[in-house]
């Protein structure tokens, strides 16, 4: 454990302390030891606490992807963020049982290096992950012209 991990519990501690004293000095006004008893003891269990939370919250902050519904219009009006998508895109099975024809006219032509005829590969774009990058697909897998699975996959570098 670094050093920093020490500074950052003092700081919190003494701002917990503050805290804790300021709010107990208007509800324990007669008895001045138990009020220092319980700031202490307080502070002693929440600064932890706080921490922990704190780590907790850069995390998921860190790791946080937008998502919304598919929307055609937003599909094509902005491919870089077309992963904000594919959740909804898998989940809803809006693609299931679809022709060809239209899955194109949903999603427009798959990107010029898919796998095959029958398996359609979807750039949608580069997010965030972490300290790092993630790449998004979408691929579709066709099975006598029809969507027999639509998947999301993810890549992190």
């Amino acid at each position: 454990m670094g050093v920093e991990v020490y500074v950052i519990n003092f700081v919190i501690g003494i701002l917990t302390f503050l805290i804790l004293r300021w709010i107990l000095k208007k509800f324990i006004t007669t008895n001045r030891v138990l009020r220092i008893i319980l700031t202490c003891i307080g502070t002693i269990v929440l600064t932890p606490i706080i921490y922990t939370g704190l780590i907790v919250v850069m995390i998921a902050a860190m790791f946080y992807e937008p998502t919304r519904d598919f929307s055609k219009e937003k599909w094509f009006a902005d491919k870089s963020k077309r992963y904000e998508m594919r959740d909804n895109l898998v989940e809803s099975e809006l693609l299931k049982n679809k022709t060809k024809e239209e899955i194109l006219g949903i999603l427009g032509p798959p990107d010029a290096r898919a796998d095959s005829v029958n398996v359609w590969d979807y750039d949608l774009g580069t997010s965030e992950a972490g300290f790092g990058w993630q790449f998004n697909n979408l691929i579709i897998t066709f099975d006598n012209d029809r969507v027999t699975k639509v998947e999301k996959t993810e890549i992190v570098d």
